[in-house]
């Protein structure tokens, strides 16, 4: 249970902070979500810059599934997965942990992250629905 209510804390900050950068994305952006297997029921991966593969959802839909072409990259991998994964169109990172030089890169290139423990399907659920207006939102901007 407090497993559950970090992750919602951790959410609800996302959600916050992706409103009006990504919004203002020209283009719709994609969710990657780290992972070690390629179905969309696979469990998120621990490293984000040492997973086998990268799961990619447009909203709620599993998309596609790229393999980290970095993994041998001793201590170089994060800021080539980080430009890899930006120039598919990724928005938002999802994985269990992120080390200070992927963080320092997805800053540089205005990429979101999530930390998270679950499913990937979950995980970009849960993405989606925090980035989604609530009606009490709709309400006041047709006023």
């Amino acid at each position: 249970m407090k497993n559950t209510r970090s992750v919602n804390l951790v959410l609800a900050a996302l959600a916050l902070l992706l409103m009006p950068s990504l919004e203002s994305r020209a283009e719709p952006f994609l969710i990657a979500v780290a992972s070690e297997d390629v179905e969309a029921t696979s469990l998120v991966s621990t490293f984000a810059a040492r997973s086998r593969y990268y799961l990619l959802f447009s909203g709620t839909d599993f998309v596609q599934v790229v393999n980290n072409p970095f993994l041998p990259k001793a201590g170089e991998a994060a800021p080539l997965v980080v430009d890899y994964l930006a120039q598919k169109g990724v928005g938002v990172l999802v994985a269990g942990r992120f080390g200070p030089i992927m963080v320092e890169a997805m800053n540089k290139r205005g990429m979101k992250y999530i930390q998270f423990s679950g499913a990937a399907q979950e995980a970009a659920e849960r993405v989606v629905n925090f980035l989604r207006p609530s009606k009490k939102d709709d309400r006041k901007s047709t006023q």
